[in-house]
């Protein structure tokens, strides 16, 4: 392509990016847009263990990380439109220059000697020639916009990383895995049967195709990269080539699925169709057999039982008057507890009983709105990476099993006064369960984001550790759900065929261990199901075991628990 005929396609390019970059999108598709479709699926992804980044921004969870994507990305429009500018500039000056000399060239077209004989011709044309190509050839060669590509240079630092975008494709396929979402459904901003505005771009859908192939998820990688051929027509080709992507690329990948799926037919037929292929379709897909992909996205978080997607998908929207639905047992009931302390006498709580064996139950209007948001608003600025505790190596470590902000509450940082409201908190705990508080005095704030999850779980221990030895093993579990969440976020028990949906103000209290011998009750096994919209704000509170020696005796010998390992 000749020089000038690269730069005028380069500029296109430009244009059309920054049109692109100036059109409004969801979180989500910005998450995606912002590198993904950009980057090398092998800048992690290949493993689904979250590096040990504490403290590292969190745009998934975080409203003001994600409040400052969009600003870096209305900055990198404006940065690009300038950029697009000064290419403008330079090609209507050198447009000028061409029309100038071409309309002397037109002139003289079919008469060039009677058209030089005159000297008010031929001496331009002779001066042009020496003089003004110097000054025209200079400005060719000049380069255009150091200003903005030294501006996008120094904002790269601040832009998300490969992990970020990993944790944000994690998060996509928890809400697709969960609820059995159809790629094209997704594409198009349908989410569990709701109509969201925003939509995924070839890029995005090449990008999920390419995360499902790692994962060895052939059919839906199949899915997910047929979507983006498609979605390539609506802009010119040189757009993607710019932009690193090509339908043939995506065709060589559909055809690996294939083989892979033992469809090596269609695979044959598919490569051949095109013509960067042609006739070596069969040596590529006889080479797809011999070297078959392997799984490289580790995949051991990232599967949940039918029964807890199935409970997460029928509790996952909430009734279009706002209130909250629940799924509870048949024959249990609402009640005013007024006797679990004294104070309940004064002052008592709504209680819904949703499982007496084991016992769960859910306090309505705990919190105040002045409380949420106070809480809200003394633990965002101290959340970190949460972890979870590790029975193999016994102490917490940061896992994709739960994706998710946290704080301990009390925090050395806090004000008299967020300190007295903790506190405050912790007595109405005693009041909601009747159980000690003794050890461990710190309450646990939690933020989730859009796809945020956590596993299917136990809270109890189950093996010996420092803390079950000072302490005991968890015997019950307080949940204060501190927002509505817009879509998705439910508390599912799936050995109970039980869910509770969040509900602002709530708090959900159940006992892990069985409440005569103290044996651990596995039946308890509960898991947070994926946001799908919004964010999820939650605080836990673990009770302890020993704490409850005077308060709530055992009545028969531990079955199966050996308290020897405490000695």
């Amino acid at each position: 392509m000749p020089d000038d005929m690269l730069f005028m396609h380069r500029f296109s390019i430009t244009h059309s990016l920054a049109k692109r970059y100036s059109r409004k999108m969801t979180p989500i598709m910005r998450m995606l847009a912002l590198g993904l479709g950009l980057a090398s699926v092998a800048e992690g992804w290949h493993d689904e263990t979250v590096k040990d980044h504490t403290h590292r921004k969190n745009y998934v969870v975080s409203e003001q990380s994600r409040l400052q994507l969009v600003e870096q990305d209305l900055e990198l429009a404006a940065n690009l439109n300038a950029y697009a500018e000064q290419l403008q500039k330079k090609i209507s000056v050198l447009r000028r220059v061409a029309e100038n000399w071409r309309r002397a060239l037109d002139e003289a077209k079919g008469r060039e000697e009677e058209y030089l004989s005159n000297p008010l011709h031929s001496f331009p044309l002779i001066r042009t020639l020496h003089e003004d190509w110097g000054p025209v050839e200079r400005l060719m060669q000049q380069l255009v916009g150091q200003e903005q590509i030294a501006a996008l240079e120094l904002m790269r630092e601040h832009l998300p990383g490969a992990e970020d975008v990993a944790e944000a494709m994690w998060g996509i396929f928890r809400i697709v895995h969960t609820h059995n979402l159809e790629p094209k459904d997704v594409a198009e901003g349908v989410l569990d049967g709701i109509q969201y505005r925003g939509r995924l771009s070839a890029l995005d859908c090449q990008a999920l195709g390419k995360f499902y192939f790692h994962v060895a998820d052939y059919q839906t990688a199949i899915k997910w990269l047929t979507l983006s051929q498609d979605l390539m027509e609506e802009q010119p080709l040189e757009y993607y080539d710019e932009l690193g992507a090509t339908s043939s690329g995506i065709t060589l990948l559909l055809s690996r699925c294939l083989v892979a799926l033992d469809r090596f037919d269609e695979a044959k037929i598919l490569l051949g169709g095109d013509k960067t292929f042609g006739d070596k379709a069969y040596h590529i897909v006889s080479h797809f057999q011999k070297h078959p992909p392997q799984q490289s996205i580790n995949m051991e978080n990232g599967n949940f039982t039918e029964k807890f997607n199935r409970l997460c998908s029928s509790m996952s929207r909430r009734k279009t008057d706002g209130s909250a639905a629940h799924s509870k047992p048949a024959r249990l009931h609402c009640r005013y507890n007024a006797t679990t302390t004294a104070f309940l006498r004064l002052a008592p709580l709504r209680m819904e009983e949703l499982s007496l064996d084991p016992y769960i139950v859910l306090y309505h209007s705990v919190l105040s709105d002045e409380e949420m948001a106070r809480l809200e608003n003394m633990s965002t600025p101290l959340l970190h990476r949460a972890r979870v505790f590790d029975s193999g190596i016994r102490k917490p470590k940061i896992s994709p099993a739960r994706t998710a902000d946290e704080v301990q509450i009390p925090n050395p940082k806090l004000v008299a006064e967020d300190i007295q409201l903790v506190e405050c908190i912790q007595k109405r705990i005693t009041d909601l369960t009747g159980l000690m508080l003794t050890s461990m005095r710190r309450i646990q704030f939690l933020k989730y984001g859009f796809g945020g999850i956590y596993v299917p779980h136990h809270d109890f221990f189950s093996v010996h550790t420092p803390t079950s030895r000072l302490h005991g093993d968890r015997i019950a579990t307080v949940i204060f759900y501190l927002n509505d969440v817009e879509h998705g976020g439910a508390t599912a028990f799936p050995n109970l065929d039980l869910v509770v949906p969040t509900e602002r103000g709530a708090v959900l209290f159940w006992h892990n261990m069985d409440g005569e011998t103290y044996d651990l009750d596995y039946r308890t096994l509960h898991g947070a199901c994926p946001v799908i919209v919004g964010t999820k704000m939650v605080m836990t509170r673990w009770i302890y075991e020993w704490d409850q020696m005077f308060v709530k005796s055992t009545y028969y010998p531990p079955r199966q628990k050996d308290y020897r390992q405490f000695n």
